[in-house]
């Protein structure tokens, strides 16, 4: 969000009068008395200034100027404070020592024939559509306060600037529009801005208050080389819906540990949130440290509510680790990357260039409505669409190619020129960073196509990785284990290299291509080599997808461990370890009063079951009685298995299809009275974000930074906007209006066993002949 006001902008402005009048406000100026305080208070005590009153939205004061003669014939003059009526010209005393603005509101009310807004009562109501009620047609009446909080919020959320109502833009469109709103200077706006961004946050802390959080943290920098820390909440509310909250963007002094871990506890404490199961930080030494700094705090706060000690609250971001992969991979590129993107500049350099294109496209009647696209050197992504787009346009550069007197082959012919550099070609060590004054490379070889093809099939899993995690509105704990495995079996295939395969037959590609996998193999085991480095609570998202459950990570551990000796051992290690941690989970979570997971599905109603069998199989004599109750037994024995833990109960019922678009939150939300405490294990972790950063940044290889505009605010001022903007566009936090209790959950457990129990003697007596 940009907020372009400056510290001029909180220093200066008109003061309007405060809402306290019967009378309706009609459209005016602001008040022309400037105030001398800032924006936001000094220190300093100051006394405290009276309320203006609101009858000076209808009357403009001016000084009159009198010319009076005393008794000895001396001439003076004396200036006498008065009003004049907006709409009339009447005019009153009006020295605030003497003079009351009683007759002033006489006049306004009962004697102004000029006053347009004489017959429009309070009460008045106008049809309007709502869109908070989905832009249905609702009546309401005129609320000033109403008008200035939306205002406020319209600021806020579309990012303008305070002095943006201070146009005359604005005020003329109000004047339309709503011409009994009188808009607000800015320093009023900011005023009411804080007050509205405190009540907000007060109320954010109730929400809060019964839900367990994740949090991630990030840095941002300002133009004034100024570092932020913004740290932000995750959470599934009752209505199993996810929310992110930005709960602080403070002021750093440093990256060190000691810096980050302070403020982090600091944060914490100002929002008296003791809930924490992770918290989601970049691969840096500083978090690292920091993070177990706070967990030990959390640890030994009193009322501590931490699962299992926070052993497992750092969450590496995966987007981060995706970044350091890919950045690995791009040092191996050589000049057929570096080919194709000078194609894409010749084509993108002028727009007589461009025409030639797009001839040349229509020509090999090629069916694509973009274009080529330039890359930008600290976005890796870009280089990945900027090969995509430009692969399909691989005839139209061939076209362009095969004129041995068109411009496209002349370019290639000039020279690079000092100030143009080759770039992407790092590590290839030919004049890395240095300016280079030979023929540009190009154009792109069929060989040099054939290689984007394969980098392109190669880098586009990252790309949907990168995106897939970095979403922050829905669920991504339950799958981001099987990206990190598919990205691994991705590298793996691209190191196809053949140690039986002479060297005098290897192709540069199977180097090149081998050369990148091996890199980015490297960085990959560096942080999820081994089953360890993998932050356990990934695997347990993936227990709770009733997709998969612990059965899909038996099955990933035995084809991880399927070349060692004791796979076996190792897989039930393994497997053990994860059921484990969500039983000890299962512990932390159930009620304290009863464990509502343990269940029993025996038949109690066996004895009136018996009895109506005895009176429908007299005449069948004993014999079939004997018989009938032996396979009552059996089906017993066979289907009436007794399960007493709710874990059991999910890890044994079957699993649902396979379906990409599985909404695993709603699936949730209609079992969760089956399984109840496992649902708020599901809510939980998946609430655990696996990236700190929104999809649009998550590509970058720079910093974040703040824009100069917010750089220029009050750091006070800079949290509020940028938090206030993410509650304001944020969905309201559900809360459950009735929650069963225990005995309920249990009464209608057992009526479903009593209704299992008679449909299954009814189906048996169907089946005797």
């Amino acid at each position: 969000m940009e907020e372009p006001v400056s510290n001029e902008a909180q220093m200066h402005g008109n003061d309007d009068s405060l809402p306290c009048s019967d009378a309706v406000v009609p459209p005016t100026a602001a008040s022309q008395n400037p105030p001398s305080s800032p924006l936001e208070p000094s220190t300093g005590k100051r006394k405290p200034c009276k309320k203006e009153s609101d009858v000076w939205e209808h009357f403009e004061k001016y000084d009159l100027v009198l010319d009076l003669k005393g008794v000895d014939g001396t001439k003076r003059k004396e200036i006498e404070k008065r009003a004049k009526c907006k709409y009339c010209s009447a005019t009153y005393a009006s020295d605030t020592k003497r003079n009351g603005t009683s007759n002033m509101w006489k006049h306004i009310n009962k004697q102004c024939l000029q006053y347009p807004y004489r017959h429009k009562d309070k009460s008045t109501r106008t049809l309007a559509f709502d869109a908070s009620k989905g832009n249905a047609l609702v009546s309401r009446k005129f609320n000033k306060d109403d008008c200035l909080d939306a205002c406020i919020r319209m600021v806020v959320r579309d990012e303008l600037p305070f002095s943006f109502v201070e146009g005359e833009g604005f005020r003329e469109f109000c004047s339309v529009a709503c011409p009994q709103f009188n808009p607000p200077s800015r320093r009023t706006l900011g005023r009411r801005f804080l007050e509205m961004y405190t009540k907000m946050k007060e109320k954010l802390k109730v929400d809060l208050h019964s839900h367990r959080i994740c949090l991630t943290t990030d840095t941002w920098t300002s133009v004034q080389n100024v570092n932020y820390m913004v740290l932000t909440a995750h959470f599934v509310d009752s209505d199993y819906k996810m929310h992110k909250r930005i709960l602080n963007f403070c002021v750093i002094d440093s990256h060190k540990w000691e810096s980050i871990g302070k403020l982090l506890e600091n944060c914490l404490i100002d929002w008296g949130h003791e809930k924490i199961l992770t918290i989601t930080a970049d691969n840096a030494a500083a978090n690292t440290k920091a993070i177990e700094y706070v967990r030990k705090k959390i640890n030994g706060w009193k009322d501590s509510n931490s699962v299992l000690g926070g052993v497992h609250m750092h969450m590496r971001c995966s987007a981060h680790i995706i970044n350091l992969i890919v950045k690995e991979g791009l040092k191996r590129l050589e000049s057929s990357i570096v080919a194709i993107r000078n194609a894409v500049k010749f084509v993108r350099s002028s727009p007589s260039r461009l025409s030639y294109f797009k001839m040349c496209v229509e020509t090999e009647k090629i069916e694509c409505k973009g274009l080529v696209v330039m890359d930008v050197p600290t976005r890796w992504n870009s280089t990945y669409l900027m090969l995509e787009a430009a692969l399909k346009f691989r005839k139209a550069f061939d076209r362009m190619g095969d004129d041995p007197d068109s411009s496209y082959l002349m370019y290639f012919k000039e020279d690079e020129g000092d100030d143009e550099r080759i770039e992407g070609i790092e590590g290839s060590g030919k004049g890395k960073g240095k300016s280079k004054t030979n023929k540009r490379v190009g154009p792109p070889s069929d060989e040099d196509w054939e290689k984007a093809v394969t980098f392109v099939m190669f880098l586009k899993t990252f790309y949907d990785v990168t995106l897939k995690i970095s979403a922050s509105l829905h669920p991504t704990s339950h799958s981001t284990f099987h990206d990190l495995l598919a990205i691994d079996g991705e590298i793996r295939e691209l190191y196809r290299y053949d140690v039986t395969i002479p060297i005098e037959e290897r192709t540069s590609m199977d180097t090149l291509l081998n050369d990148m996998a091996a890199s980015m193999k490297k960085k990959y085991d560096k942080y999820w080599g081994e089953i360890h480095k993998v932050n356990p609570f990934l695997m347990i998202g993936v227990v709770i997808d009733p997709r998969f459950k612990l059965r899909n990570l038996k099955h990933i551990f035995e084809e991880i461990f399927e070349n060692d000796p004791t796979c076996e051992r190792l897989v039930a290690q393994k497997t053990n370890e994860v059921k484990q941690l969500l039983m000890n989970m299962y512990e932390v979570y159930k009620p304290s009063s009863n464990n509502m997971g343990a269940t029993s599905t025996t038949n109690e109603s066996g004895g009136s079951t018996n009895n109506e069998t005895d009176s429908s199989l007299v005449f069948g004599g004993r014999k079939r009685k004997t018989m009938m109750e032996r396979w009552k037994k059996i089906q017993q024995e066979s289907e009436n298995v007794v399960i007493t833990h709710e874990v059991d109960r999910y890890l044994l019922d079957p699993l649902e299809s396979i379906d990409e678009e599985f909404d695993i939150l709603g699936w949730w939300r209609i079992n969760g009275l089956k399984y109840p405490t496992l649902a708020s294990i599901a809510k939980d972790v998946l609430a655990i974000p696996t990236s700190t950063i929104a999809s649009e940044s998550c590509f970058s290889t720079s910093g974040r930074v703040i824009d100069p505009f917010r750089s220029s605010l009050s750091p006070r001022m800079v949290e509020a906007l940028i938090c206030s903007q993410n509650w304001i566009r944020s969905e309201d936090i559900s809360s459950l209006q009735y929650v069963p209790s225990i005995e309920e959950m249990e009464f209608y457990e057992s009526i479903e066993m009593e209704m299992g129990s008679k449909t299954s003697t009814t189906n048996l007596n169907k089946t005797l002949p």
